[in-house]
Formats: C-alpha cells, sequence, structure tokens
C-alpha cells in the first residue's frame, strides 16, 4: 500500500494528514480485474461512444455505494449531498455496462437541456457525414432522442432526415411496388404539391383525404410513404419527419422513387 509512505511524506512536509479511504477494486463482468478487454474503459472511449459526462458521473458514484433510496438517477449535487463514506461496501463492484448505458439514455431523454444536448450531439452529427445549421440538428434531436441511449445512436435515428441516395430495404419493396402503393404514392405527391407547405397537421389531412378516396387505411396506407421517404419499412414518426424534411425534399424524394418503381 502506497498509504503509509504517503503520510509519511505529509508529515515530513509539516501537512496535516487527511483521512484516508479506499474505494472497492472495480472488477468487470466476468468479475476479473476491469481492463481494456473489457471494452471502453478511459473517460476518452466512453466520449466518442456517445456517453455524457452526467451519466459518467452518477454511474461510477453507485459502484461500491448506493443512495439510501430507491432512485439511482442522480445529479452531481445529489450524490454529494447523499454521499457518506460509511455506506461505502468492502466487497469489489462490478462494472455494469448495460446499466451506464441505461443511466445514458436517461440523461439524454429525460434530464439534458435540448439545447445542451444539441451542442454535445453536433460532433456525432458531423462524424456521420451529416451536415446542417445547429437549428435544424436541434429539431431532429428533439424528434430522435427519445430512441437514442447513447449519441452514437444518432448515426441509424438521424439516417432518414439527412441521406437522399438511401437504397430500399427488401421487406420493403413490396409496398411501394404494389398497384396500392404506387396510387398511395402518386395521390400523395399531388397532395403535398398542392400544400403551400407540409407540417404534421397537414400531413394527417392528407392521410385522411387519401384514405377516404382511395378506401385504404393502416399498412397499406402508411407504409407506401413511409418507405418511399425513408427506405425502410419502420423507423421515426412519419409526420415528424415530414414536417422537419418540409415540403419541397419529400417531393424530391418522391421523385426518386417514382424513377424506381416505373
Amino acid at each position: 500500500s502506497n498509504t503509509p509512505k504517503q503520510i509519511l511524506i505529509y508529515r515530513a512536509l509539516g501537512f496535516e494528514v487527511p483521512k484516508f479511504a479506499h474505494l472497492p477494486i472495480i472488477l468487470g463482468e466476468d468479475r476479473s480485474k476491469l481492463s481494456k478487454r473489457h471494452g471502453a474503459v478511459s473517460v476518452r472511449a466512453f466520449r466518442e461512444e456517445g456517453y455524457v459526462s452526467e451519466a459518467m458521473f452518477n454511474g461510477l458514484a453507485l459502484l461500491g455505494w448506493h443512495p439510501k433510496g430507491d432512485n439511482e438517477v442522480l445529479s452531481k449535487e445529489d450524490i454529494i449531498s447523499e454521499f457518506d463514506i460509511e455506506d461505502v461496501h468492502n466487497a469489489p463492484a462490478v462494472f455494469d455496462r448495460a446499466k451506464l448505458k441505461w443511466l445514458n439514455g436517461v440523461y439524454i431523454r429525460e434530464k439534458l437541456d435540448l439545447e445542451d444536448l444539441t451542442k454535445r450531439a453536433i460532433p456525432f452529427f458531423e462524424k456521420f457525414g451529416y451536415e446542417a445549421d445547429f437549428e435544424y440538428y436541434k429539431k431532429v434531436m428533439e424528434i430522435i432522442r427519445d430512441s437514442l441511449e447513447t449519441l452514437n445512436d444518432i448515426k441509424d435515428r438521424a439516417f432518414p432526415f439527412f441521406v437522399e441516395d438511401y437504397e430500399i430495404e427488401e421487406n420493403g419493396k413490396e409496398f411501394i411496388q404494389s398497384e396500392t402503393g404506387k396510387a398511395v404514392l402518386k395521390l400523395f405527391y399531388e397532395k403535398v404539391k398542392d400544400r403551400e407547405n407540409i407540417d404534421r397537421n397537414e400531413f394527417k389531412k392528407i392521410t385522411k383525404e387519401i384514405q377516404k378516396e382511395l378506401k385504404v387505411k393502416g399498412k397499406n396506407l402508411f407504409m407506401p410513404i413511409r418507405v418511399a421517404l425513408t427506405g425502410k419499412a419502420s423507423g421515426v414518426d412519419m409526420a415528424l419527419l415530414i414536417e422537419a424534411l418540409g415540403k419541397e425534399r419529400v417531393l424530391k424524394r418522391l421523385e426518386r422513387i417514382f424513377e424506381f418503381i416505373s
């Protein structure tokens, strides 16, 4: 132990000797000493993986210590207020990555201010080649934040807001190549083109009009639109995506799909 040496140095220098306390050693989930073979272990590595500092602070504080109540999502101020060295366990602490990811998701979805979260997210948007101004980034983050566990998840979740030359997934082709799908897309295109602009409310009005005119509903109505505009058969709320994209980008995507299915 280095503690006796440290005490001697304090005394030799004439300083007051502080109280020393040793926190439990941190183990990997296999209960061996935490090391690089368990994955990211440095702060920089976790930052690059999309973890926010508040979640890291919170997660590390829970290693070998637990608050008196059941709530484990605690701010730095809460932890400082509640922490008591007497409550620290002697047994080694196991680093639970799944729990840290859960905590990180809670901070991203619920705790961080949207403006602050967007600023932290911009390096990840840029890393994945998603270029836009701050307001557009902010709009996208407002829509996708509820589906994120780490900021690295932006790659997949933000994809439909930025990528224009997407491929159509195999399980989605049938929805845009069927006669019903083609009719839905043709009418949807005409109605979007006739609108001065398109937002979530206009999208809902348009789909109701199509439902009434073509006598289609459910996936026969919505899946052709989703696949045409994203290339995927599942994903983000279409009304919010269309509002973010705006009229011109929606029309251009539909025109590209018409070339594909013609």
